[in-house]
């Protein structure tokens, strides 16, 4: 085990999640759940450091194809899981008035708050990182309101 790695070597997190699935389900079937497990392990290691496709699949104890794979089967694919997660962070982020855009940009891994000003503005159609809080303060102030996915 990796030191300082608080979920252990990947062969088990990947045990862990299969576990957690319950009973009968095994990693190698298509799992309705897997996308779902994809965006809990995403959450966790875009907070920790770089993440890819390659590193998430690493965690599952699988190829990045059989990754894609697995998410295609489910209608989706590794960018749309990452960018719904980036998205739901930001948004949870931007609920607490004292953090500022460039500390929401740097705990998104974002180069400058500039890239994450264009993410953003992708992920919720057009409306700014500014708009978003200003809207979200409205009328209720220091609301905690979870994201729409």
């Amino acid at each position: 085990m990796r030191r300082g790695d608080p979920f252990g070597p990947p062969k088990l997190v990947r045990r862990t999640a299969v576990r957690a699935r319950g009973p009968g389900r095994s990693g190698a079937g298509l799992d309705p759940g897997f996308s779902a497990d994809v965006r809990r392990v995403l959450e966790t290691e875009l907070l920790r450091g770089g993440c890819s496709a390659r590193t998430i699949a690493r965690l599952f104890a699988m190829h990045r194809r059989t990754l894609n794979r697995r998410l295609s089967a489910e209608g989706t694919g590794f960018r749309q899981v990452m960018d719904t997660v980036r998205f739901e962070l930001a948004c949870r982020l931007l609920a607490d008035p004292r953090m500022t855009f460039a500390q929401v940009a740097a705990a998104l891994k974002y180069s400058e708050p500039s890239a994450f000003t264009r993410a953003f503005r992708r992920w919720s159609g057009g409306q700014t990182p500014t708009a978003w809080r200003a809207q979200h303060r409205k009328g209720r102030p220091g609301s905690k309101r979870k994201p729409a996915p």
